[in-house]
């Protein structure tokens, strides 16, 4: 969108209204700008690591590719490591608050803990392109790290809601919340790296079901 049109549609409302109402209108418009312009920057920063990298990608080449001025990216990110941080943060965001629906969520702790599976596989699926590449990039890794601990975390306060609810046996939840997403973790990279289709549901009953039961039959079942 041309910030610029976007703004000057609006002045001739803005001479209509009071002073004061008029000032409230200008700092909202100036805040949609501002909004505006940095999903447009997210966009354009996107296309860039997913087609030419982190080390190709410059401001100028994600400036050219948002259809800004380079001084206006300087503007919102003072530099290529602010804007990789705002990449990142603004890409996992939504997973962060997905996932803490879930745990707010009334239900037993195997429900959430299904359900907090389908909810990280699903949303890291809509956007295979870029994950792929914060997951397997090192240099990303160097600059920005991995977002694991959250994951952790919260799958281990699932588990311990399961010990206190009686559903799980008593365990070491860190260490146990740590294990499921790091399965969880290495089936997407297989999904997203080596482009296979598994369906996100199976997938998560398979995860799930092996966490629970491990590669032992059901009892009774063993010869």
């Amino acid at each position: 969108m041309n910030m610029e049109s976007f703004l000057a549609g609006h002045c001739a409302d803005i001479h209509l209204k009071s002073p004061v109402s008029r000032g409230n209108t200008m700092v909202r418009l100036i805040e949609q700008r501002k909004t505006l312009m940095k999903e447009g920057i997210y966009e354009a920063a996107v296309a860039v690591l997913v087609r030419d990298g982190v080390e190709a990608m410059t401001m100028e080449r994600v400036a050219e590719e948002a259809g800004v001025a380079k001084g206006s990216l300087y503007n919102y990110f003072e530099n290529k490591l602010k804007l990789l941080e705002f990449v990142h943060e603004r890409a996992i965001t939504p997973l962060k608050e997905a996932a803490d629906a879930v745990l707010d969520s009334e239900g037993t702790a195997p429900e959430k803990l299904h359900a907090f599976v389908i909810t990280c596989l699903s949303y890291l699926n809509t956007r295979r392109g870029l994950f792929h590449f914060l997951f397997t990039e090192h240099a990303v890794h160097k600059l920005i790290g991995a977002s694991r601990g959250d994951g952790s975390r919260r799958l281990a306060e699932i588990i311990r809601q399961g010990i206190d609810e009686g559903t799980f046996r008593p365990v070491d939840s860190e260490f146990y919340g740590t294990l499921l997403f790091g399965a969880m973790r290495q089936m997407l990279e297989e999904q997203l790296g080596n482009n296979r289709r598994w369906a996100i549901e199976d997938m998560a009953q398979s995860i799930v079901t092996f966490f629970f039961h491990g590669l032992l039959p059901p009892s009774g079942d063993s010869k």
